[in-house]
């Protein structure tokens, strides 16, 4: 027997042939959930047949006998041996679907250890072929005979072969059906690509983290009676609400509508609702009742802010009283940093119900390595709701309609596109290809209407607001709304939002120096939101916001991260200029429950908000003095309301006009003249580089320059860390995480450590880094903040705090 791992516990041995068919079955198990099983056991039972050797049997027992010593590690190539099988004996063929299927199914394998390689570089080199034809030595005949021998010949490998031909046929052939073009089927076959290799990466890390662990593997869950139970809690709840406001009565509408649409069959739809029209539970409901209905295996909640995160979460929780099946993923909080033990704690997305951000979601599909792209094959069979759809970047709409196609239809994913001000993502380059009918709620415009609770004013001033003048404007709205006898029975409250964490900070600051100088019975209660601040520190300041709004007079100051889906209600709500879309997201924070007839909700300009480096803010801001001078000279082509759906299609058709040449997502320099939807459809620039390398053109099926792809990707224009912060409980977890625990453990810590992480910045995390800020644990692949760096007023800090020891 050849081993492939030792438990360093209990030291039993598992056998490659043990591994070999348990990571089969998995990787089969997923892939026919897109009717590529065939292919997902043939992936499997290859994956590793490079351990099928002498010399990977001794180093694996050595390693074992001496854990300090990682000098070996990667010395041997074992995961090219089973890809160089498949090219020798199936790819050498004029059959395209048989060249095709064996590129899909070596690539997926050579590539298992350190993610997806380029097919073909931007500098026209055939690394895939170069790979396949150049790594071939003696452990290769031996790996060979030693799997032969184990599966008693290899017809039964040819017989899956056979069978997986026929299955990525049959998706071409559905392919095409979506759109016909060129462009989009070389994606689509990326994205298959990625999809089959998803499939192997997490059966492979999934079965040897089992077995290291010396767990049984997770049973499966009844989804119909979960989905029964679930939907059966929620309705009881909604029966529960009152039904007194016009308020309570149109959210009932909405949901009902919900309700009503989850009977229709799975596609791509828009649920389009004014803000406060109650969207996160009218959604789950629809959720809920389309998965029982379509026997669908996930929900996921796709959100651009890790706040909605909190609060949707907490809301969901607390209505279904089932924690054990909701999963919060906000940060990866392994680094990837290739050391093995760790790489097998990445999030897998295998909860019922998932709630993550934009930003995981995309480097799932677009990141390079291992980590983000093992759960890709968890969103197949699901509902995929997408909350303030609106907030997706701009460089990733082409990428991210072109997947989204290939999710609905090939994956049988039902996608839900959720907003009060639904972007055009129809009527781009390369089009989201909605469903019929596609709009849950019908009467739209008239929805709108009914659900008026604010008005928008234009308080912009020549050179914009300094920090005192924006002190002094705030303090004479509270003041305003103190003497209204409208809310006499409400003290008054003003929420603040700012386009930058400084603009933020600098205005809180000077309110707090301005309240501080006021007599005791008028100072205010003043509160500060950041995205420094972890999930349990935002949490816990909501909560006592919530329970003193109307009863103390606030100020709330904050980052836009409030903006969107925060149920919670102002007085009044000033808004520094932005998109129309963020703007009326933060109008959707006033008068939340049609608490007076109709508040106001000021948009001012600030001076010196440094919004250069933040584009997507920038050409927002463009735009929205386009549309309010518009609106100035013309209200009625606007329906006399600038929230209004006509205001904000106007908006957006700005917007989208201004920016269609990058929904491609440019490459950074020096390949700013390719895009990155090109690199991972036809290559085009790699492919006219090697003709000129070599008078000829590349016969490669896939020619997707994936590694450098993954390695360019980023959803904003830094790179993020998540980092574990010592605020309350985190302290303890950090404590926990750099004792001696068991993978097992460190996973369930890790979860927890979710509500205690930040994401920093690259610039912020080399600043803390200079200041002795940052801790790693277990080998650098966990980092944590030290205590004196987390402030109650601003969550993570970059100032000088004095340096104290900390027993870490």
């Amino acid at each position: 027997m050849l081993c492939a791992h030792i438990n360093p516990i209990t030291l039993k041995e598992q056998s490659v042939k043990e591994h070999l068919d348990n990571v089969s079955k998995m990787s089969m198990e997923y892939g026919a959930k897109v009717s590529l099983e065939n292919t997902g056991e043939l992936i499997g039972i290859l994956h590793d047949m490079g351990k099928e050797t002498n010399k990977f049997d001794k180093y694996i027992h050595y390693s074992s006998s001496h854990p300090s010593d990682k000098s070996l590690r990667g010395t041997i190539n074992h995961s090219t041996a089973g890809a160089k099988f498949i090219y020798d004996n199936f790819y050498n063929t004029t059959d395209m679907f048989q060249k095709f299927t064996a590129q899909l199914i070596s690539l997926a394998i050579c590539s298992h250890h350190g993610g997806l390689i380029d097919c073909l570089d931007l500098k026209g080199i055939d690394i895939f072929t170069n790979k396949m034809e150049t790594d071939k030595d003696i452990l290769y005949d031996e790996a060979l005979r030693n799997f032969k021998l184990e599966y008693s010949g290899i017809e039964h490998i040819k017989d899956l072969f056979n069978k997986s031909k026929d299955e990525i046929e049959n998706i071409f052939i559905n392919i095409n059906k979506i759109d016909g073009s060129a462009k989009f089927g070389h994606f689509a076959a990326g994205m298959l690509e990625k999809y089959l290799f998803s499939c192997v990466i997490d059966a492979d890390r999934y079965d040897t983290y089992t077995f290291m662990e010396g767990k049984d593997q997770k049973k499966s869950i009844d989804k119909l009676d979960l989905w029964n139970e679930l939907v059966d809690k929620l309705e009881t709840k909604l029966e529960s609400y009152p039904k007194l406001t016009k308020i309570d009565l149109l959210r009932e509408e909405v949901s009902i509508a919900c309700k009503n649409f989850a009977e229709n069959k799975p596609g791509i739809y828009q649920l389009a609702v004014p803000t406060g029209g109650g969207k996160t539970l009218s959604s789950l409901r629809y959720a809920l009742g389309h998965a029982k209905k379509f026997d669908k295996d996930r929900i996921f909640y796709i959100i651009p802010f890790t706040t909605i995160i909190d609060q949707n979460a907490k809301d969901i929780k607390d209505i279904l009283c089932r924690d054990d099946i909701i999963l919060e993923h906000h940060s990866n909080l392994v680094v990837d940093n290739q050391q093995e033990d760790y790489k097998l704690l990445t999030e897998r997305w295998d909860s019922p119900i998932v709630l993550t951000t934009m930003v995981q979601f995309l480097d799932t599909l677009f990141s390079g390595g291992t980590q983000g792209v093992r759960r890709m094959h968890n969103l197949a069979n699901s509902i995929i709701i997408f909350d303030e759809i609106q907030a997706i970047p701009i460089k990733c709409i082409n990428m991210f309609n072109s997947a989204i196609n290939f999710l609905a239809n090939i994956c049988n994913a039902t996608i839900i596109l959720c907003t009060a001000t639904q972007p055009l993502l129809s009527t781009t380059k390369m089009p989201l290809m909605l469903s019929e009918n596609a709009n849950i709620i019908t009467d739209i415009h008239e929805k709108f209407k009914q659900f008026k609770r604010v008005n928008l004013v234009d308080k912009r001033i020549v050179g914009g607001y300094s920090v005192s003048t924006l002190k002094e404007f705030i303090l004479e709205i509270m003041e305003k709304l103190d003497s209204a006898s409208e809310i006499k029975d409400k003290l008054a409250s003003v929420l603040a939002i700012f386009n930058t964490k400084n603009a933020a900070k600098d205005v809180f600051n000077e309110l707090k120096k301005a309240n501080a100088d006021l007599p005791k019975e008028k100072q205010y209660l003043i509160f500060h939101l950041s995205t420094n601040m972890c999930p349990s520190h935002r949490m816990k300041i909501l909560k006592d916001m919530r329970e003193k709004l109307g009863h103390q007079r606030i100020i709330c100051i904050s980052t836009q991260l409030i903006e969107a889906g925060v149920n919670i209600s102002f007085g009044c709500v000033v808004r520094s200029l932005a998109g129309l879309d963020s703007i009326a997201q933060a109008a959707g924070r006033c008068n939340r429950h049609g608490e007076s007839s109709c508040s106001d909700v000021y948009i001012v300009n600030v001076e010196g908000e440094n919004v250069s480096k933040l584009v997507d803010i920038k050409e927002g801001q463009e735009c929205t003095k386009r549309v309010l001078d518009e609106f100035k000279a013309n209200p009625n082509i606007f329906d006399n309301d600038l929230l209004s759906p006509k205001t904000m299609e106007r908006y957006y058709k700005y917007y989208y006009y201004n920016r269609s040449a990058e929904m491609d997502y440019t490459l950074p320099k020096p390949d700013n003249d390719n895009s990155m939807y090109d690199l991972l459809s036809t290559n085009s620039e790699g492919g006219n580089s090697f003709n000129s390398r070599n008078t000829c053109k590349s016969k490669l099926m896939l020619k997707q320059g994936f590694k450098t792809a993954g390695k360019d990707f980023q959803v904003i224009d830094q790179n993020i860390t998540g980092v574990i912060v010592p605020y309350e409980e985190g302290e303890e977890l950090i404590t926990l995480i750099n004792g001696q625990c068991s993978l097992g453990e460190l996973k369930q810590y890790l979860r927890k450590a979710q509500q205690f992480s930040v994401n920093i910045y690259e610039t912020d995390k080399r600043k803390l880094e200079q200041m002795g800020g940052l801790i790693g644990l277990k080998d650098n692949a966990i980092i944590t903040l030290r205590k004196e760096f987390y402030t109650e007023d601003a969550g993570v800090t970059f100032e000088n705090a004095p340096m104290e020891f900390c027993n870490f």
